[in-house]
C-alpha cells in the first residue's frame, strides 16, 4: 500500500481551485448597484423562458441606467435530464474559443433545446449530441472541431473524463455550495429574490430594477 507518509502526502492535496472568477455576465460592470446571478439549466424550459426576457432586459436597462445592472448567467446541469451535462458541457467548450461570446453560445441552445429534451435524444449517443450541439453554436468548421476536440474522451482513460470536465465540476459545486436545486433561481446582491419567477414579463423586469437603482 505504500508508506505512511506517501500516504498522507497524496491524500492531503487540496481539490483544485477556478482559476478565475465563474460566470458569464451580459456586461461586466466595475460598480453595480444590483448585481443578479442567475442559475439557469440549458435543458430547463423555465430557464429558456427567463433567459429569452433577459435577453430585451439586458440592453434595455444598460441603455437607461448605464453600469448600474450587471446580470451573471452560471451553468446548473439538472441530473435528471442526461443530456443537460452535455448541454453544458458544449456551451463551456464554445465559450473557450476565440471569437465565440458566452451569452450568444447560450442563447442559441436556448433557443433550440427542445432538440435535446429527453425524447429527442433517448437514441442519441453522447458523441452525436456534442455533434449537433457544436454545429448549433458555431457554422464554422474550425471552430466546430475546437470544441469537439475538448470533448474528446481518450480510450482507455477510465473515468478521467475530457478537458471540459473539471470546469463543469466548477460549476457543480459552485451551485451546490450556494444551495442552490431548482432552476431557474436568481441572486440579488448575494441573497436569493423568491419573488422573481420565469414568469417576468419585460415590463416585469424593468420595474422591478429601476425600483432597485
Amino acid at each position: 500500500f505504500g508508506s505512511s507518509s506517501s500516504f498522507v502526502s497524496s491524500s492531503a492535496m487540496p481539490p483544485p481551485l477556478p482559476p478565475c472568477p465563474l460566470g458569464w455576465a451580459h456586461k461586466v460592470q466595475p460598480s453595480p448597484v444590483v448585481s443578479l446571478e442567475l442559475f439557469l439549466d440549458l435543458c430547463c424550459p423555465f430557464s429558456a423562458k427567463m433567459f429569452g426576457v433577459l435577453e430585451r432586459v439586458a440592453p434595455a436597462i444598460e441603455e437607461k441606467h448605464p453600469g448600474k445592472v450587471q446580470f451573471r448567467v452560471f451553468n446548473v446541469p439538472q441530473p435528471w435530464h442526461a443530456q443537460s451535462s452535455y448541454m453544458h458541457e458544449v456551451a463551456l467548450a464554445a465559450c473557450q474559443i476565440e471569437g465565440m461570446e458566452p451569452w450568444s453560445v447560450h442563447s442559441e441552445i436556448f433557443k433550440n433545446q427542445a432538440q435535446f429534451f429527453d425524447d429527442a435524444t433517448i437514441d442519441k449517443t453522447r458523441k452525436q449530441i456534442y455533434e449537433e450541439l457544436a454545429a448549433l453554436v458555431t457554422s464554422e468548421a474550425e471552430k466546430k472541431e475546437a470544441i469537439l476536440q475538448k470533448l474528446v474522451i481518450a480510450p482507455g482513460s477510465g473515468n478521467c473524463g475530457h478537458a471540459m470536465q473539471q470546469t463543469l465540476k466548477f460549476y457543480v459545486k459552485y451551485h451546490r455550495a450556494r444551495s442552490i436545486h431548482v432552476t431557474p433561481t436568481v441572486l440579488v446582491n448575494g441573497l436569493e429574490a423568491g419573488e422573481i419567477s420565469s414568469s417576468f414579463t419585460e415590463e416585469q423586469w424593468m420595474e422591478w430594477l429601476v425600483a432597485r437603482l
